[in-house]
């Protein structure tokens, strides 16, 4: 008997991974949340940060920005409102956007100083999945 979890993670326009794994870890809106076989059902709202995939033979590592997940007999499914696979990432172009946004004057305007520090936490959580 297989002890997997079929796993989907998808946004409005593509599929990023469709397949098997023993473990799952996504990032909710309130920590991580680590799904095995025969989980418990669940919905959660998706924070910022990454996913990691692993199976005996590989590990998976994306990263997702709000949406939500779903488990429900041995089924996962993240609806990410936008992601990206590791292998989309890179490093090199992600450091340069945090020095710059990092080095910019901050603005007067709480609203604008909100999108930059988000913007700002965004970068950094893709550049973690990047140096994986």
């Amino acid at each position: 008997m297989s002890r997997k979890i079929q796993c989907s993670v998808l946004t409005p326009d593509r599929v990023l991974f469709e397949g098997q794994v023993d473990f799952a870890v996504v990032q909710a809106h309130d920590g991580e949340i680590g799904f095995l076989f025969n989980h418990a059902p669940l919905v959660a709202e998706l924070g910022l940060g990454e996913v990691r995939l692993r199976s005996a033979d590989q590990a998976s590592f994306l990263m997702v920005e709000g949406g939500f997940v779903e488990i429900r007999d041995n089924e996962l499914i993240v609806l990410a409102e936008s992601a990206f696979k590791k292998e989309e990432l890179a490093k090199d172009l992600l450091d340069r956007q945090i020095r710059e946004i990092s080095a910019a004057e901050r603005p007067a305007e709480i609203r604008d100083r909100i999108t930059m520090d988000l913007e700002l936490k965004k970068l950094k959580a893709r550049l973690k999945v990047a140096s994986r």
